[in-house]
């Protein structure tokens, strides 16, 4: 198999994985002017050019077939040359090479690359490219794959000559599984129980293990509440500070998250995950992550602008009312109000005691 490392874990053996593959490269721009200099941007020139490191790009470490590490070399050539490429911004382009033997229908492949600074250098920086076949739809995973070359180019030496860490090099082996498949991972572990993580999502909260977890699902679990997070989405002054909870393990197949009560929001959202199973698609469950943010952030505006109107007509705070019994997120969106402090406390407290009263955090939710 050319230069396609399959990644997987014992986890992720339910379906066949897909053909994945990476190039980190040293780039040097004072370097890749000259050699523009000297062949006056021609792509033919380019072409025809020695794909050494003449190219402004020295090679780290890549399983590509040579064929392969040179059209890729020759496409972040020709972005940079049309200066569509920017420090520390990732992108998507498909390739004109498939990463699959397969002969019938080949599927090309996709790439995400960013070019980061390398620390303790001036002039190096890292080319981090990370490829996939097309089904994978990596586009949705942007904010994963962003901080993952992020955190590997803190550990890619400034100093060609020297390898990658075994550390470094052993996660970007398993890019994808860290990356893609850890939605899966999470909904396997914890089935219904992630519920309590959606909710502590909406709570900016972040998680522990417990005696006996594992560190890759404390992991995978942190990733998860990052992705769903609603605290990217709003101004830092309003964005509440993250609590802290425990995953723990109750037998050797249930784990759940200390603490933390979901409501009939998060119940809802949680049997969408569930009706598409932890062996649906990764790009499926991670959509279903950020439909449930959007739709958070979403419920909070409308709310926003309910409170405000409630200040001069009643009517208003019985829609603000009918509008939170309906959404079944009563706790976090109030919660967030009061955060905000845009409204009249006063309103705020007395919809709060009602819910209190009548105890409507337990109605069905309408998502």
């Amino acid at each position: 198999m050319a230069g396609t490392p399959q990644v997987q874990d014992a986890s992720d053996k339910c379906n066949v994985p897909p053909q994945v593959s990476y190039a980190v490269y040293l780039f040097d721009s004072e370097r890749l002017v000259r050699v523009a200099k000297e062949v006056n941007g021609n792509s033919e020139d380019v072409n025809q050019h020695s794909i050494d490191d003449t190219l402004g790009f020295d090679l780290l470490t890549s399983p590509l077939m040579p064929d392969q590490e040179h059209k890729l070399r020759l496409f972040l050539v020709r972005r940079l040359h049309k200066g569509a490429i920017y420090t520390g911004t990732g992108n998507f382009s498909g390739m004109d090479f498939s990463l699959s033997e397969n002969a019938i229908a080949p599927s090309p492949a996709i790439c995400y690359y960013i070019l980061l600074p390398c620390q303790h250098s001036t002039t190096l920086q890292a080319m981090i490219c990370l490829l996939a076949s097309t089904e994978t739809n990596l586009e949705v995973f942007r904010p994963e794959l962003t901080q993952f070359c992020e955190m590997l180019a803190a550990h890619i030496p400034c100093v060609k000559e020297k390898p990658l860490p075994v550390s470094a090099s052993a996660r970007l082996m398993t890019w994808y599984s860290i990356c893609v498949q850890y939605v899966g991972r999470v909904l396997r572990a914890l089935g219904s129980n992630i519920s309590s993580l959606l909710q502590l999502a909406q709570r900016s909260g972040h998680i522990v293990g417990g005696v006996g977890v594992d560190q890759m699902l404390v992991d995978d679990t942190e990733r998860f509440l990052e992705a769903c997070a609603m605290s990217e989405c709003l101004p830092p002054a309003q964005s509440p500070t993250g609590e802290v909870t425990t995953l723990q393990k109750t037998d050797r197949q249930t784990y759940v998250v200390e603490d933390v009560e979901c409501n009939a929001y998060c119940s809802e959202w949680t049997r969408h995950l569930l009706d598409l199973g932890h062996n649906s698609e990764p790009w499926r469950l991670r959509r279903v992550l950020e439909a449930f943010k959007l739709k958070t952030i979403k419920d909070m505006n409308m709310l926003k602008r309910l409170l405000k109107q409630s200040e001069m007509d009643h009517y208003s705070l019985y829609r603000a009312y009918s509008f939170l019994w309906q959404s079944g997120n009563s706790d976090v969106l109030l919660r967030q109000a009061k955060l905000e402090g845009t409204s009249a406390p006063d309103i705020i407290a007395a919809l709060e005691e009602h819910f209190r009263y009548i105890g409507a955090e337990c109605a069905p939710a309408t998502v």
